[in-house]
């Protein structure tokens, strides 16, 4: 479920913003692509950030990211004394529970540095009307990759569900294949903009962009409407 906990105690806000927080769950099994001896050594993490969600009215969520610092032996076993670092970020989504203590409910884990698939990762959300919480997720890639976005729902019985985003199939027939580095949704507004791509267009600069407006359909968005204007100069 994207990264979903299904069972944390609540710490106080403050350990949260001065310490890496420990989380009941394994991390995902995914190789780490930087260079690096086959024996962790030592492990180490820092907090880059905790702060809440601006724009967000009486909001109780925050979100906090961590730097781990991992050290291996070298993968080249002519040098026995070398070692190699790997660097790792976790994204963590808290919920107040009480005043001063807070929960962690969502983390995602990423390599990062020169040899990682990702550049970063960004959790936003939104309260809707409805009390419900709107989750978005953005992954962008290193180098020229573009960006990915995917979403989940708490509903108001605190019950989390993947949100299924119909509008790409909704879209006039030929547009989903010419967003090559995907589209960010505003999650506030469900308003969202992204590359179109002719044929002959450079990987930078696609002639036009695609500008959407969707709307949340219990655990569905759906295509509004959505306008094709030239690409800014």
């Amino acid at each position: 479920m994207l990264g979903l906990i299904g069972s944390a105690t609540p710490i106080s806000e403050a350990e949260a913003r001065e310490r890496c927080t420990e989380l009941p769950v394994e991390w995902a099994d995914e190789p780490i692509e930087a260079p690096h001896g086959d024996t962790l050594l030592q492990s180490s993490c820092s907090v880059i950030e905790y702060r809440g969600f601006g724009g967000v009215p009486e909001t109780k969520w925050s979100r906090a990211l961590y730097r781990w610092t991992l050290v291996f032996n070298s993968d080249d076993p002519s040098r026995p004394e070398a070692r190699d670092v790997v660097t790792e970020e976790d994204a963590l989504l808290f919920h107040s529970v009480t005043p001063g203590r807070v929960q962690p409910v969502w983390h995602t884990h990423i390599e990062t540095g020169a040899y990682a698939l990702w550049r970063s990762i960004t959790p936003e959300i939104a309260v809707t009307d409805e009390g419900t919480v709107l989750l978005s997720a953005m992954w962008c890639f290193n180098g020229t990759g573009g960006c990915r976005q995917e979403f989940l729902l708490r509903h108001t019985d605190g019950t989390w569900a993947p949100v299924v985003q119909n509008w790409v199939s909704q879209l006039p027939r030929g547009f989903a294949q010419r967003m090559h580095k995907g589209l960010r949704i505003e999650p506030n507004t469900l308003q969202g903009e992204a590359g179109l791509y002719d044929d002959g267009d450079p990987n930078c600069c696609p002639s036009q962009r695609l500008l959407v407006h969707l709307t949340l359909h219990g655990d569905t968005l759906d295509l509004l409407d959505q306008a094709v204007v030239p690409a800014q100069p």
